[in-house]
């Protein structure tokens, strides 16, 4: 009997507490006190929310209390009840409660999380709460931003929309991104480009992925030659960068230009087939269909120049590859704000604005609609500078400016009076080298820089621009450990769900009530079927998740677990419930019906063997 109070005191009958972002906290040290009892539930005043956590720890005194020993399944099996006192926990608020419903039944502890709000000062500098949500899942904002693009994503037309017939059979679920308030279906738009227009974003019934269809309708200058031409131009430079760094599937392909894949004629009409990104506006929307006043409001100096970073870097991929953009205007550049965390709060200007990403759209469209105007690549490229300059005095003084607006149909002095106000606000509210850049690209009297002038000379602001880039993709890290997290413990339930209470299975009938499953079942029940002294479920999230990641990890340290009816008790470690896990989900797979396919038994992400037989060997290498 002494050997196996010993035993019983060297068990830990309740998880290690887990504290998000900080792992396990050491178990507390335990401290003799009158017992507490079994059936007080927490408060979850806000009082108790606003104050110190308070929490009950399992102490283990057999030497005032009787324990037993029971045989299960040919081994020896521990049995005991446990006194309650108080410890302080900083992660979660509540009271730790007895598992088992039944009086005669080990008292495992749990803790229970307020899942009321707790308010915090404004202005204090203690760090906000972590949460379950926080760390097992994106944060609240993130998931909101991703949740309303993907239901922008999901969007369709009515089935009895006449607009669906404007789409080529080949592609499905169109969804109109013209005016959505438009009611009127007959109508088309006419683009910039002259001709009239509709937007869709369609489903490729080839490969399931979405594309952006632009149809043009009253083409006549456009013939299958040339099309091909032009498509021939594009899509075999796979890259302005480096050729290795090209996408297997080709095409130019650069993060600062929305990709474009094909061109075809059908149903009398010109269709343009580019990439779509969910939630992108065009540069005039975003900045420049608000009201700001009867002067304008200028944009940060700071955020001008992430912009400027981000297009020449897309122009000089262009034109390192003998191309021609043709498509720089407030209206063909696209703009998605990166993530909900990427705000970058700049004292240039009267507000702050969050982090965006620029795509120049429609590369390729002007090419094929003005294929006889025979310009050389020259002008073209030289076209691209001034429109780029034009862009900046855009962002820089509140008010669109294209470039016919300076200089078609002005001479060079007539040129110069409309420029002469413009440069002279840009020199009063902004440094001397953004004044100087914009005014070498619109200058009437002389040629605008080359793309590799502009970027020498912007050189420094470019490392600016990167290290804003690896923040936010620090940020995107922390978001996707999250996602990891959610996943590892889904695999786990999935196993569960998939071993636990089988009866179907074989001719085993008792395939939940013996062996490995019945352990599974046991701990199954340890893990989501909680409750207090008087019977009351027991909600514990804090308690779920530290025993999925001690189940994960394959932890030693022992957990009690109890049938449903308090006679049959098992002292395991979860180490050993992982291994009886993984050896019945084996044993599962091998048996199982392969799914139709050509990939065979995809499993969890892994294949049936390959990951059953990599885990089996690590918790087999954990255990004594």
């Amino acid at each position: 009997m002494d050997e196996i109070t010993d035993t019983v005191n060297e068990l830990s009958l309740n998880a290690k507490e887990w504290r998000p972002n900080f792992g396990f906290a050491p178990t507390p040290t335990n401290n003799k006190s009158s017992e507490s009892s079994a059936s007080h539930h927490p408060s979850f005043s806000s009082d108790n929310a606003a104050s110190s956590t308070t929490t009950t720890t399992a102490t283990d005194d057999m030497s005032s209390q009787q324990a037993a020993a029971v045989a299960v399944n040919g081994g020896t099996h521990f049995f005991g009840s446990a006194a309650h006192n108080n410890s302080q926990s900083s992660s979660w608020e509540g009271l730790h409660h007895t598992s088992a419903a039944q009086s005669s039944a080990p008292r495992t502890q749990t803790t229970i999380p307020s899942y009321h709000y707790q308010q915090t000062n404004q202005n204090s500098n203690r760090p906000p709460r972590a949460t379950l949500r926080n760390t097992l899942s994106l944060p609240s904002d993130e998931y909101h931003h991703y949740r309303e693009l993907t239901l922008q994503s999901q969007a369709e037309m009515v089935p009895n929309d006449e607009r669906h017939k404007e789409v080529p059979t080949s592609f499905v679920r169109a969804y109109c991104l013209d005016d959505t308030n438009n009611t009127n279906t007959n109508t088309t738009t006419r683009s910039s480009f002259g001709y009239p227009t509709r937007l869709f974003r369609v489903t490729s019934t080839s490969d399931g992925n979405l594309y952006c269809l632009r149809r043009m309708d009253s083409i006549r200058c456009v013939s299958h030659k040339i099309v091909q031409t032009v498509m021939h131009q594009w899509l075999s430079n796979p890259s302005g960068r480096d050729k290795t760094t090209a996408s297997s599937s080709g095409g130019f392909d650069h993060p600062g230009i929305v990709r474009w894949y094909k061109c075809f004629i059908s149903q009398r009409a010109v269709f343009f087939i580019h990439n779509y990104h969910a939630g992108a506006v065009t540069l005039k929307e975003r900045f420049f269909n608000t009201p700001r006043g009867e002067n304008g409001v200028p944009l940060p100096e700071s955020f001008i120049w992430s912009c400027l970073t981000q297009l020449v870097s897309a122009v000089a991929a262009v034109h390192g590859s003998n191309l021609a953009v043709r498509t720089l205007q407030l209206n063909h550049i696209l703009c998605t704000q990166e993530g909900s965390n990427g705000a970058i709060q700049s004292n240039s200007g009267p507000f702050g604005l969050p982090r965006i990403r620029l795509r120049i759209n429609c590369v390729g469209i002007v090419d094929i609609l003005e294929f006889e105007a025979r310009k050389t690549l020259e002008e073209l490229q030289r076209e691209d500078m001034r429109s780029l300059g034009c862009i900046l005095l855009s962002m820089t003084t509140g008010s669109e400016i294209t470039v016919n607006d300076i200089y078609r149909g002005n001479n060079a002095q007539q040129q110069g009076q409309i420029l002469v106000p413009y440069f002279d606000f840009v020199r009063q509210n902004y440094s001397r080298e953004l004044f100087v850049l914009i005014h070498s690209l619109l200058n009437p009297g002389v040629p605008p820089q080359t793309i590799r002038g502009v970027a020498s000379s912007m050189a420094m602001r470019a490392f600016e621009e990167l290290d804003e880039a690896h923040t936010c993709i620090d940020n995107m890290d922390g978001s996707l450990m999250g996602i990891y997290e959610s996943g590892r413990a889904l695999r786990l339930l999935l196993k569960l769900a998939f071993v636990n209470e089988r009866p179907e299975f074989g001719i085993d009938k008792n395939w939940s009530e013996s062996g490995d499953c019945y352990i599974l079942k046991l701990f199954r029940d340890y893990v989501f079927h909680q409750a207090d002294g008087s019977g009351r479920p027991v909600m514990d999230l804090g308690h779920v998740v530290s025993s999925l990641n001690k189940l994960d990890a394959a932890d030693e340290e022992k957990i009690v677990l109890a049938s449903r009816d308090g006679k049959n008790i098992l002292v395991l470690s979860f180490a050993d419930v992982a291994w009886c896990l993984e050896k019945a989900y084996q044993e599962l797979c091998e048996q199982a019906v392969p799914p139709p396919g050509d990939g065979g038994m995809e499993r969890l992400g892994k294949s049936s063997s390959d990951y059953s037989d990599t885990r089996f060997a690590e918790i087999a290498n954990l255990l004594p």
